[in-house]
């Protein structure tokens, strides 16, 4: 039997949460000496000791846990209950890491006044091209994204094109976006697509524009607006207005990296400002 300042150090866990968890009957010594009051353990308690500390981080009350253990739950159960903690730690992680690059972007745009550097603006005319295209209205920016995925392999198949994605939003949106996800193809080569659902890649065509400002991203999408705030201001200082949806071209994305070396096109038809 191992005394409590003993058991303590061995497990690690302080002596008033040792006295705390007994008084609230999560765990009781193996034996207390009536008579002086000594709290003894036993070396097969660690193993209490230790599933108490895996559902406190979990972030289970001591209440919680206490129900739970007299539940007696296995090795295996509380191996797939940290597992799942796992799991949602890893994507708070990536979720703080996203949130960081959001704000490093935003504090780059403000250092530079919105004029990065790394961007250069051209304006362009662009013929009308025939497409094998999906419009539709996605949930979510990572719904997007599995469009992306999921109409990306065809692109590649059709002549080693490019995807494209055209945003017929009035305005930027977050969610449920209105999204033309597609690639050119040849007039002769427009046979519809089966994809997931029932839906398929159909033959559609995307206007020419007399003038097409774009600027090229190469980075995650996460940090799009660096190069949307560039060709932003570029438009205005230049005497031009935005007269149509706007547009991406992905020259490559990096789907092995979350986009880290991705290459994008970011293009927005345009027009001389009237006076």
């Amino acid at each position: 039997m191992l005394r409590i300042g003993d058991f303590s150090k061995i497990c690690q866990v302080s002596v008033k949460a040792l006295r705390h968890w007994d008084s609230i009957g999560l765990l009781k010594p193996a034996l207390s000496d009536a008579q002086t009051g000594y709290r003894y353990y036993s070396i097969e308690q660690v193993r209490t000791v230790n599933q108490v500390l895996a559902f406190r981080a979990m972030g289970l009350g001591l209440p919680q846990i206490t129900q739970l253990l007299n539940e007696n739950p296995t090795t295996a159960d509380i191996r797939a209950m940290l597992h799942l903690k796992q799991t949602e730690l890893r994507q708070q992680i990536e979720d703080a890491a996203t949130m960081l690059e959001v704000v490093e972007s935003r504090l780059q745009q403000i250092d530079h006044e919105g004029a990065l550097p790394g961007y250069a603006v051209a304006v362009k005319s662009s013929e009308p091209q025939q497409l094998l295209a999906i419009r539709e209205t996605v949930p979510t920016m990572d719904a997007l994204v599995d469009l992306l995925q999921e109409t990306y392999p065809y692109a590649r198949q059709k002549g080693n094109t490019n995807l494209l994605a055209v945003f017929h939003d009035e305005g930027y949106e977050r969610e449920q976006i209105d999204v033309e996800v597609g690639f050119p193809t040849d007039y002769g080569s427009n046979k519809p697509i089966p994809l997931g659902g029932g839906r398929h890649l159909l033959p559609t065509t995307l206007p020419g524009t007399e003038l097409l400002a774009y600027t090229v991203h190469k980075g995650e999408w996460i940090t799009l607006s660096n190069g949307y705030v560039h060709l932003g201001r570029w438009i205005e200082s230049s005497g031009y207005e935005i007269v149509g949806p706007g547009r991406e071209i992905f020259h490559h994305i990096d789907w092995e990296n979350q986009q880290k070396n991705t290459v994008t096109e970011l293009q927005f038809p345009v027009a001389r400002r009237r006076q």
